[in-house]
């Protein structure tokens, strides 16, 4: 029986360990810290499920069949750790003139050809159904019901379970620190505490810190994202049923968030924009600013809790990638080795489908969405990757 040593246990890692197993693989699944990791980016309360993305129809394509996905496994665990709440995205774009076109209005003609039918909603309607938002800043809004939220760390700890049930090795504490090669190419993982562990193959799937691992030094890089709980005064206003999900002219501000979570009692915003770019191994502090940002964005926007206490705040390291795609192949220079991550900080939603997609680039198998993932070229991507990198904000 092959042998495969994935070193990172976040939704990458986990989800690719338990397909490999499913295809008959030995696995060894490997993390620096307990998992799911305090640290990591599919950690946290919540994350995002929806299908909107812009004009981007393959990735709208591919999150469709992830939240068929999301539904299955709530059907099969104990209890639903995704919650389809639906999605309230904001323009103050508009979303009907072409020629000022927005990530909204794309996302909502996209969602239109490939047949899906969310409800454009107009100010007035807004404002009644959903009473917490102040809209003087927006233009246009639409509704999606199939879209909601999923409790992320939570998910990662159940697919972790669900990995040692099904006969995968777990092991925490001890992350890998350097590849071992020998003249075929690589045959396992040193790790941190020294010990030497062999492999028929190797996937790197430890975010942040992979693209160190895998010795590539262009097209992915580390950003920090700023996320903030606050504990509403007024927490009926935020109930799902009248506080979606939603994104807020994110392709401009970034800002995006959560109905009030039902056993932490705390609204989750955070921003999704350019981010910072950071070492991995630097300390997750909070960016100088960035709740003033945040309570310039909520006076504005949402002042119900312009003034909310703030319960919690983390940084997110995104592992981003020049193009905001993910990398998921099989190293061209050296056997036995796949890369996979560069989540760029929306990979979670696909945490149903992406444990095939990985385990297709281990065994060579052909699949249509990996095209998107392929190993970048430094003659090739370079220059796009630091004129991307140089857009982040230092």
């Amino acid at each position: 029986m092959a042998h495969a040593l994935v070193v990172g246990a976040g939704i990458f890692g986990v989800t690719a360990a338990r397909e490999l197993r499913r295809r008959g693989w030995q696995v060894t699944l490997l993390d620096a810290t307990r998992v799911p990791a305090p640290h990591a980016a599919s950690t946290d309360i919540s994350k995002v499920i929806r299908r909107e993305y812009g004009a981007d129809r393959e990735s709208m394509r591919l999150a469709a069949a992830a939240i068929e996905g999301w539904r299955r496994w709530n059907d099969e665990w104990p209890e639903p750790l995704f919650h389809e709440v639906g999605l309230l995205a904001l323009s103050s774009s508009g979303l009907v003139d072409p020629l000022e076109e927005g990530y909204e209005a794309a996302s909502l003609r996209t969602l239109r050809a490939e047949g899906w039918l969310p409800e454009e909603l107009d100010l007035p309607t807004v404002r009644a159904r959903y009473p917490a938002w102040r809209t003087g800043r927006y233009r246009a809004a639409f509704f999606h019901a199939a879209a909601g939220w999923a409790e992320s760390g939570r998910v990662v700890a159940r697919l972790v379970g669900l990995a040692r049930r099904e006969g995968i090795d777990v092991r925490e504490g001890d992350g890998g620190e350097a590849l071992l090669e020998a003249d075929a190419g690589v045959v396992g993982v040193r790790t941190a505490g020294g010990a030497e562990l062999l492999a028929d193959h190797v996937v790197l799937a430890a975010g942040v810190w992979s693209a160190r691992l895998a010795g590539v030094d262009w097209g992915m890089w580390a950003t920090a994202h700023p996320v903030f709980h606050l504990r509403p005064r007024a927490p009926e206003l935020f109930a799902a049923a009248r506080f979606p999900v939603f994104m807020a002219d994110i392709a401009q501000t970034g800002w995006y968030g959560f109905p009030l979570h039902p056993r932490e009692g705390v609204v989750k915003v955070a921003r999704h924009a350019r981010g910072s770019s950071v070492d991995p191994d630097a300390a997750r502090a909070p960016r100088e600013g960035g709740e003033e940002e945040l309570r310039a964005f909520l006076r504005d926007a949402l002042p119900e809790l312009a003034d909310a206490p703030l319960a919690a705040s983390r940084t997110c390291f995104y592992c981003d990638t020049a193009d905001g795609q993910f990398w998921i192949d099989r190293d061209p220079a050296r056997a036995g080795v796949t890369l996979a991550s560069g989540g760029s900080g929306h990979a979670f939603k696909f945490a149903p489908v992406l444990g095939p997609l990985i385990a297709d680039a281990v065994e060579g198998k052909e699949n249509p969405w990996l095209a998107r993932y392929r190993w970048r070229a430094r003659d090739r991507d370079y220059a796009a990757t630091e004129e991307a990198r140089a857009r982040t904000v230092e």
